[in-house]
Protein backbone atom coordinates (compact mmCIF):
# COMPACT_ATOMS: atom_id res chain seq x y z
CA UNK A 1 0.00 0.00 0.00
CA UNK A 2 2.69 2.22 0.60
CA UNK A 3 4.52 1.87 -2.93
CA UNK A 4 0.77 2.51 -4.74
CA UNK A 5 0.61 5.66 -2.48
CA UNK A 6 3.88 7.14 -3.40
CA UNK A 7 3.23 5.90 -6.69
CA UNK A 8 -0.01 7.70 -6.96
CA UNK A 9 1.62 10.93 -5.15
CA UNK A 10 3.82 11.57 -7.77
CA UNK A 11 1.45 10.84 -10.50
CA UNK A 12 -0.71 13.54 -8.81
CA UNK A 13 2.21 16.20 -8.49
CA UNK A 14 3.13 15.39 -12.19
CA UNK A 15 -0.12 15.80 -13.39
CA UNK A 16 -0.74 19.00 -15.25
CA UNK A 17 -4.43 19.52 -15.49
CA UNK A 18 -4.11 18.92 -11.79
CA UNK A 19 -2.25 22.62 -11.70
CA UNK A 20 -4.92 23.73 -14.59
CA UNK A 21 -7.64 22.82 -13.14
CA UNK A 22 -6.51 24.68 -9.54
CA UNK A 23 -5.66 28.04 -11.62
CA UNK A 24 -8.61 27.95 -13.66
CA UNK A 25 -10.78 27.66 -10.07
CA UNK A 26 -8.78 30.71 -8.98
CA UNK A 27 -9.00 32.89 -11.89
CA UNK A 28 -13.11 31.99 -11.86
CA UNK A 29 -13.47 32.98 -8.19
CA UNK A 30 -11.37 36.12 -8.50
CA UNK A 31 -13.76 37.24 -11.74
CA UNK A 32 -16.64 36.43 -9.44
CA UNK A 33 -15.48 38.52 -6.69
CA UNK A 34 -14.40 41.48 -8.85
CA UNK A 35 -17.91 41.33 -10.90
CA UNK A 36 -19.82 41.55 -7.29
CA UNK A 37 -17.87 44.39 -6.30
CA UNK A 38 -18.39 45.85 -9.43
CA UNK A 39 -22.05 45.15 -9.62
CA UNK A 40 -22.29 46.65 -5.13
CA UNK A 41 -20.75 50.08 -6.41
CA UNK A 42 -23.19 50.32 -8.93
CA UNK A 43 -25.89 52.34 -6.67
CA UNK A 44 -28.95 51.14 -9.32
CA UNK A 45 -28.02 47.70 -8.76
CA UNK A 46 -29.00 47.93 -4.77
CA UNK A 47 -26.86 45.34 -3.52
CA UNK A 48 -25.11 45.75 -0.67
CA UNK A 49 -21.39 45.58 -0.66
CA UNK A 50 -19.38 41.71 0.30
CA UNK A 51 -18.02 41.45 3.06
CA UNK A 52 -14.87 39.38 3.56
CA UNK A 53 -16.47 36.66 5.22
CA UNK A 54 -19.55 36.13 3.48
CA UNK A 55 -16.68 36.50 0.17
CA UNK A 56 -15.29 33.50 2.27
CA UNK A 57 -18.25 31.19 2.43
CA UNK A 58 -19.29 31.67 -1.31
CA UNK A 59 -16.06 30.41 -2.75
CA UNK A 60 -16.73 27.12 -3.51
CA UNK A 61 -19.61 28.54 -5.45
CA UNK A 62 -18.08 31.41 -7.20
CA UNK A 63 -14.92 29.20 -8.23
CA UNK A 64 -17.18 26.53 -9.65
CA UNK A 65 -14.96 24.23 -6.78
CA UNK A 66 -17.17 20.88 -7.08
CA UNK A 67 -17.43 21.45 -11.59
CA UNK A 68 -13.61 21.86 -12.09
CA UNK A 69 -12.54 19.36 -8.98
CA UNK A 70 -14.80 16.51 -10.19
CA UNK A 71 -13.88 17.05 -14.08
CA UNK A 72 -9.85 16.58 -12.32
CA UNK A 73 -10.82 13.68 -10.45
CA UNK A 74 -12.42 12.25 -13.80
CA UNK A 75 -8.91 12.83 -15.64
CA UNK A 76 -6.45 11.54 -12.65
CA UNK A 77 -8.84 8.00 -12.30
CA UNK A 78 -9.19 7.59 -15.54
CA UNK A 79 -5.85 8.50 -17.56
CA UNK A 80 -4.08 4.85 -16.54
CA UNK A 81 -7.15 3.02 -17.63
CA UNK A 82 -6.85 5.26 -20.90
CA UNK A 83 -3.35 4.68 -21.52
CA UNK A 84 -3.28 1.12 -20.27
CA UNK A 85 -0.38 1.71 -17.83
CA UNK A 86 -3.11 0.38 -14.68
CA UNK A 87 -2.17 -3.02 -16.65
CA UNK A 88 1.56 -2.70 -15.35
CA UNK A 89 0.44 -2.01 -11.79
CA UNK A 90 -1.73 -4.91 -11.45
CA UNK A 91 0.79 -7.06 -13.02
CA UNK A 92 3.25 -6.39 -10.34
CA UNK A 93 0.84 -7.94 -8.01
CA UNK A 94 -1.17 -5.30 -6.11
CA UNK A 95 -4.13 -6.36 -5.14
CA UNK A 96 -7.19 -4.96 -6.44
CA UNK A 97 -8.58 -3.27 -3.50
CA UNK A 98 -4.89 -1.67 -2.39
CA UNK A 99 -4.92 -0.22 -6.01
CA UNK A 100 -8.37 1.52 -5.62
CA UNK A 101 -7.48 2.91 -2.04
CA UNK A 102 -4.66 4.30 -2.65
CA UNK A 103 -6.48 6.45 -5.81
CA UNK A 104 -9.11 7.26 -3.86
CA UNK A 105 -7.02 8.49 -0.51
CA UNK A 106 -4.80 10.68 -3.24
CA UNK A 107 -8.33 11.88 -4.55
CA UNK A 108 -9.36 12.59 -1.59
CA UNK A 109 -6.25 14.60 -0.93
CA UNK A 110 -6.02 16.39 -4.06
CA UNK A 111 -9.89 17.92 -3.28
CA UNK A 112 -8.56 19.01 0.12
CA UNK A 113 -5.22 20.55 -0.86
CA UNK A 114 -7.53 22.54 -4.14
CA UNK A 115 -10.42 23.47 -1.19
CA UNK A 116 -7.49 24.68 1.21
CA UNK A 117 -5.82 27.10 -1.74
CA UNK A 118 -9.26 27.74 -3.11
CA UNK A 119 -10.37 29.42 0.23
CA UNK A 120 -6.94 30.92 1.17
CA UNK A 121 -7.36 32.66 -2.12
CA UNK A 122 -10.63 33.98 -2.12
CA UNK A 123 -10.21 35.26 1.34
CA UNK A 124 -7.09 36.92 0.58
CA UNK A 125 -8.46 38.30 -2.99
CA UNK A 126 -11.62 39.54 -0.83
CA UNK A 127 -9.54 41.49 1.99
CA UNK A 128 -8.48 43.36 -0.49
CA UNK A 129 -11.39 44.52 -1.87
CA UNK A 130 -13.96 44.39 0.81
CA UNK A 131 -14.01 45.37 4.43
CA UNK A 132 -13.61 43.44 6.83
CA UNK A 133 -16.92 43.15 9.47
CA UNK A 134 -17.48 41.72 12.59
CA UNK A 135 -20.27 38.82 11.57
CA UNK A 136 -20.82 36.14 13.94
CA UNK A 137 -21.69 32.96 13.07
CA UNK A 138 -20.95 29.77 12.98
CA UNK A 139 -17.66 29.86 10.04
CA UNK A 140 -16.09 27.04 11.44
CA UNK A 141 -18.80 24.38 11.04
CA UNK A 142 -20.09 25.86 7.79
CA UNK A 143 -16.22 25.51 6.54
CA UNK A 144 -15.58 21.93 7.73
CA UNK A 145 -19.69 21.30 6.48
CA UNK A 146 -18.29 22.29 2.58
CA UNK A 147 -15.41 20.54 2.56
CA UNK A 148 -17.13 17.36 3.55
CA UNK A 149 -19.74 17.95 0.58
CA UNK A 150 -16.90 18.47 -1.91
CA UNK A 151 -15.03 15.46 -0.46
CA UNK A 152 -18.82 13.64 -0.78
CA UNK A 153 -19.32 14.64 -4.46
CA UNK A 154 -15.62 13.99 -5.31
CA UNK A 155 -16.22 10.25 -3.97
CA UNK A 156 -18.65 10.22 -6.14
CA UNK A 157 -17.21 11.14 -9.46
CA UNK A 158 -14.17 8.62 -8.11
CA UNK A 159 -16.14 5.65 -8.12
CA UNK A 160 -18.33 6.42 -11.36
CA UNK A 161 -14.78 7.10 -13.24
CA UNK A 162 -13.59 3.92 -10.99
CA UNK A 163 -16.91 1.88 -13.18
CA UNK A 164 -16.74 3.27 -16.20
CA UNK A 165 -12.88 3.95 -16.92
CA UNK A 166 -13.77 6.46 -19.58
CA UNK A 167 -12.91 10.33 -19.32
CA UNK A 168 -15.40 11.59 -21.62
CA UNK A 169 -18.06 9.83 -19.81
CA UNK A 170 -16.73 10.23 -16.79
CA UNK A 171 -16.36 13.64 -16.97
CA UNK A 172 -20.36 13.90 -18.57
CA UNK A 173 -21.44 11.92 -15.30
CA UNK A 174 -19.46 14.70 -12.78
CA UNK A 175 -21.39 17.68 -14.36
CA UNK A 176 -24.80 15.99 -14.57
CA UNK A 177 -25.12 12.85 -12.45
CA UNK A 178 -25.57 14.84 -9.29
CA UNK A 179 -28.13 17.65 -10.90
CA UNK A 180 -29.71 14.57 -12.65
CA UNK A 181 -30.55 12.43 -9.33
CA UNK A 182 -31.36 15.24 -7.75
CA UNK A 183 -34.23 16.29 -10.49
CA UNK A 184 -35.37 12.79 -10.17
CA UNK A 185 -35.70 13.48 -6.40
CA UNK A 186 -37.35 16.37 -6.68
CA UNK A 187 -39.68 14.86 -9.30
CA UNK A 188 -40.59 11.95 -6.65
CA UNK A 189 -40.81 15.11 -3.64
CA UNK A 190 -43.47 16.41 -6.57
CA UNK A 191 -45.42 13.19 -7.11
CA UNK A 192 -45.24 12.31 -2.84
CA UNK A 193 -46.44 15.38 -2.35
CA UNK A 194 -45.33 15.40 1.03
CA UNK A 195 -45.33 19.30 3.20
CA UNK A 196 -42.67 18.44 6.31
CA UNK A 197 -40.59 15.93 4.15
CA UNK A 198 -38.86 16.64 1.43
CA UNK A 199 -36.12 13.83 -0.20
CA UNK A 200 -34.31 16.69 -2.04
CA UNK A 201 -33.34 18.42 1.02
CA UNK A 202 -31.41 15.52 2.06
CA UNK A 203 -29.45 15.19 -1.01
CA UNK A 204 -25.95 16.48 -1.92
CA UNK A 205 -27.89 19.25 -4.26
CA UNK A 206 -29.73 20.64 -1.54
CA UNK A 207 -26.81 21.24 0.59
CA UNK A 208 -25.03 24.00 -1.33
CA UNK A 209 -27.13 26.73 -0.60
CA UNK A 210 -27.01 25.86 3.66
CA UNK A 211 -23.32 25.62 3.38
CA UNK A 212 -22.39 29.14 1.92
CA UNK A 213 -25.11 31.05 4.36
CA UNK A 214 -24.38 32.23 7.22
CA UNK A 215 -27.93 31.91 8.22
CA UNK A 216 -28.18 28.29 7.91
CA UNK A 217 -29.45 27.08 11.37
CA UNK A 218 -27.05 24.17 13.57
CA UNK A 219 -29.61 21.67 12.67
CA UNK A 220 -29.66 22.24 9.57
CA UNK A 221 -25.56 22.11 9.44
CA UNK A 222 -25.35 18.93 11.02
CA UNK A 223 -27.52 17.32 8.61
CA UNK A 224 -24.98 18.88 5.61
CA UNK A 225 -22.55 17.26 7.81
CA UNK A 226 -23.93 14.03 8.54
CA UNK A 227 -25.34 13.23 5.02
CA UNK A 228 -21.95 14.28 3.60
CA UNK A 229 -20.16 11.58 5.25
CA UNK A 230 -22.75 8.96 4.50
CA UNK A 231 -23.04 9.65 0.63
CA UNK A 232 -18.74 9.82 0.83
CA UNK A 233 -18.93 6.20 2.44
CA UNK A 234 -21.81 4.84 0.41
CA UNK A 235 -20.12 6.08 -2.69
CA UNK A 236 -17.13 4.62 -2.14
CA UNK A 237 -18.00 1.47 -0.48
CA UNK A 238 -20.13 0.89 -3.78
CA UNK A 239 -17.37 1.65 -6.04
CA UNK A 240 -15.04 -0.79 -4.38
CA UNK A 241 -17.37 -3.56 -4.49
CA UNK A 242 -18.75 -3.09 -8.28
CA UNK A 243 -14.46 -2.59 -8.66
CA UNK A 244 -14.38 -5.87 -7.55
CA UNK A 245 -17.06 -7.56 -8.92
CA UNK A 246 -14.98 -6.14 -12.52
CA UNK A 247 -11.87 -8.28 -11.21
CA UNK A 248 -13.96 -11.34 -11.39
Amino acid sequence: MKNLLKFEFRKLFKQKSFYICTAVMLAISYMGLLLNKTIASNPEMNMPMPSVLSSLLSAINSSNFTLICGIFIALFVCTDYDQQTIKNVYARGFPRNSVYFAKYFVSVFSTVIMFAITLVFNYASAATMFERTSETGNYIGLIAGQLLYCIAYSSFVFSVSLIVKKVGISIALAILGPSLIGTVINLADAFLKTENFKIGSYWLSGFVNDLTSIATDNSRLVVCIVFSIVYALLFVIIGCLINKKQEN
